[in-house]
């Protein structure tokens, strides 16, 4: 039987609350999206949680919170036989002169913002595996990354050895171009129920 995949995500920017929700409601986890600190350190105490997001812009170096998440991160992700949380940092454009060489030196996983589609959901899925949440990974589940591109828009294919720092000329598909996805999927579905409805 499946583990339920529960995911916090500390994001305070709504465009980016909406994308990163929009990525991964597609893949059947259960996501809660957290805009403060204060808040995701009592969701992180109470909740039970296979991965944290955590944009830099909310969980900032100095404070605790970024302390413990950081112990998580680099703790096993399997102990005892018991899955543990796994963590992926959230590095805004605004700051990646400073927190990419700390990340890296850490050797804490992160994805870049503007979000990448494919990276991150590449990302995401290979620290679930790597804390047995999930049993392939998501290429090996046949998650079609480049069915999800938008036709005719040229774009690099996922590689095939994911690297959990990302590259930042590594870009796919930016918070418009998600919402412009979802309008897309959405006029597909409402006239296919058209078609459907239609009296013989």
């Amino acid at each position: 039987m499946a583990k339920e995949i529960n995911i916090l995500v500390l994001e305070d920017d709504p465009g980016s609350q909406h994308a990163i929700r929009l990525m991964m409601d597609g893949e059947g986890w259960k996501v809660k999206v957290i805009g403060d600190a204060d808040a995701g350190m009592q969701e992180l105490a109470h909740g039970s949680w296979a991965l944290v997001v955590a944009n830099l812009s909310v969980v900032e170096f100095s404070s605790p919170l970024f302390q413990i998440l950081k112990e998580l991160a680099q703790a096993a992700p399997v102990e005892e036989g018991k899955s543990r949380v796994r963590v992926l940092f959230v590095v805004p454009a605004s700051q990646t002169t400073e927190a990419i060489p700390v990340l890296e030196n850490a050797r804490l996983p992160y994805a870049m913002k503007p979000y990448q589609f494919n990276d991150f959901i590449e990302k995401v899925n290979d620290l679930l595996l790597q804390a047995q949440f999930l049993s392939k990974t998501a290429r090996e589940r046949g998650f079609a990354f480049e069915q999800r591109a938008k036709p005719g828009k040229p774009g690099k294919k996922a590689s095939a050895a994911n690297s959990m720092f990302a590259s930042r000329d590594e870009y796919y598909y930016s918070e418009e171009e998600l919402a412009e996805y979802e309008r897309e999927q959405s006029e597909q579905e409402k006239k296919k129920k058209k078609l459907t409805d239609r009296p013989l």
